[in-house]
């Protein structure tokens, strides 16, 4: 599996070499309420957004998944408690 990942790494980081020479011309960035500019090649501005959207995208899928997390952890300890509580149980049973 670990050649597989591998490879699979090594022909994205090729495919975004590839992307990045062909794309080099420059592009003027502006963010409307600022009035600076930024001159950047067209991969970088692409490659940033790219970067941009999928950090938005793992925070919002954390934040989605807050819930999940929470019932998980309230369901371990439960599990938890009635292993301690069997155990217990046990003991007694075991001394009688």
């Amino acid at each position: 599996m670990k050649l597989i990942n591998t490879i699979i790494a090594v022909v994205v980081a090729l495919l975004i070499i590839l992307f990045a020479v062909s794309n080099r011309a420059p592009a003027v960035v502006e963010v409307w309420p600022f009035p600076y500019q930024l001159a950047l090649p067209l991969y970088a501005v692409i490659l940033l957004t790219a970067l941009v959207g999928f950090i938005a995208g793992v925070v919002g899928a954390w934040l989605a998944g807050s819930e999940r997390r929470r019932e998980t952890r309230r369901l371990r300890r439960q599990v938890r408690d009635l292993e301690q509580s069997l155990a217990r149980h046990q003991m007694t049973d075991t001394d009688k």
